[in-house]
């Protein structure tokens, strides 16, 4: 599908910035780009998929953006030393925390077929094709004018 990095790798959590289409605008009866694991996991199935990228996700985030920002921050708006530690160890503790969440979400996207799960489509076409069966029933009702359909857009 497009070239990413190993789904288990520790710099597998960049596929995630490798889309190129839009996660939330998936119409109705489209398919994600990757098979779906799960499809809605609980917070168990989640923290049980955690792997690698997870773990080069956390850690990159965590210490290389939490740290420096924490840093930065005490260093500049915090008065005396009590105040800028206070204050840097809850900063350092919401990178932390921040971290962690994002890597759970790269767990649950992979689960759910958002992001590189190492799994591939069978077949290429992105929309399911299904019958429509109330089209003839409601041309013969009201409701056909209430209804707004894709090709009428």
């Amino acid at each position: 599908m497009y070239s990413t990095f190993e789904h288990d790798s520790f710099f597998g959590f960049l596929n995630v910035f490798k889309r190129f289409d839009s996660r939330f605008t998936l119409t109705h009866g489209d398919r994600p780009p990757y098979p779906v694991i799960i499809d809605n996991p609980t917070l168990g199935e989640v923290i049980r998929n955690l792997n690698r990228a997870d773990l080069g996700l956390f850690l990159s985030a965590f210490f290389f953006l939490g740290f420096p920002l924490a840093r930065w921050a005490t260093s500049t708006h915090a008065s005396g030393e009590y105040a800028r530690r206070k204050a840097f160890n809850r900063l350092w503790g919401m990178g932390a925390m921040w971290s962690a969440l994002w890597a759970l979400v790269n767990s649950h996207y992979r689960l759910t077929g958002v992001t590189e799960n190492g799994l591939r489509w069978q077949r290429k076409e992105r929309s399911l094709k299904k019958y429509d069966f109330t089209s003839e029933f409601e041309k013969g009702t009201i409701w056909r004018y209430f209804r707004l359909r894709r090709e009428d857009l």
